[in-house]
């Protein structure tokens, strides 16, 4: 929830990013759908959202609905983990503007029937995962978004997807950790503006936070490599199409980070 400018007008909004790659903007106080853009610019499955209906217009080449069981459909952005899964995004109230860990990530995906059976998890698909096509070369962005405007501000490319969520504080920092283990906190008004980097033991999927104690305030993150992008390293999955594809995705992981779980928390300076 934020209050903030809609196209020039002040508005009491709602604003979520979804895993299907747009970031929505509403009108809390009637539901009315305001602003629906790509929050990753290589989101191809549709070309845009019917203001009118909600709906996203698919592109029938990306549907694997349309394409049908046993057919690989290659390509396809985001990935079936999203352009962002669970890890919360932070509303800055100074810049007006939403801080967002995101995946940047595309997938092959070939559907095939399958038969239900109580207690088992089953998907009925064969997944590859891969970074996004034609950019950086890497999985995740940390970016800042307009949600008056549907527009991204800035964005910072990182090696793997951005899975811990984001912590702004008033004295300018925007914070969050990496799948590498960094906790990384950056200038809120320019966020390729690295201020502070330190490695934790193991990978980050938690969130950062902050507390005030005897006066003095404080920054912690959990650390632990794990969560769907980290399912390889936490489960000892070896074969790429494990993890629905998330193991071969992500499988250089191992060279940069560790297993085990610790709490860092760093004391800010007076």
């Amino acid at each position: 929830l934020a209050d903030i400018n809609v196209k020039g007008k002040p508005t009491k909004a709602l604003v979520h990013f979804d895993r299907n790659g747009f970031g929505y903007t509403l009108d809390r106080t009637n539901g009315a759908l305001l602003v629906a853009e790509k929050y990753d610019p290589k989101v191809n499955w549709a070309t845009h959202v019917d203001m009118k209906t909600g709906r996203p217009q698919v592109v029938s080449k990306y549907s694997t609905a349309q394409n049908g069981p046993d057919v690989n459909t290659k390509g396809v952005c985001p990935a079936a983990l999203g352009s962002k899964d669970q890890q919360p995004a932070a509303f800055d109230p100074e810049t007006k503007l939403f801080y967002v860990p995101t995946n940047h990530v595309c997938m092959d995906y070939e559907p095939f029937k399958v038969e239900y059976t109580a207690g088992q998890p089953y998907v009925g698909a064969t997944l590859s995962m891969f970074p996004a096509p034609g950019s950086h070369g890497g999985m995740g962005n940390y970016i800042t978004w307009d949600a008056g405007t549907g527009k991204i501000v800035q964005s910072h490319a990182e090696k793997f997807s951005v899975w811990s969520g984001a912590l702004n504080t008033a004295g300018g920092l925007s914070c969050y950790g990496t799948l590498e283990g960094y906790l990384k906190c950056v200038d809120k008004r320019d966020i390729n503006k690295e201020l502070f980097k330190f490695k934790t033991p193991s990978g980050i999927i938690g969130n950062v936070f902050s507390y005030e104690h005897k006066g003095k305030q404080f920054i912690g993150v959990f650390s632990g490599i794990g969560g769907w992008a980290g399912i390889g390293m936490a489960a000892g999955l070896e074969k790429d199409q494990d993890g629905l594809g998330a193991v071969g995705g992500y499988k250089e992981l191992s060279k940069y980070t560790d297993l085990g779980g610790s709490l860092t928390v760093f004391a800010l300076p007076n």
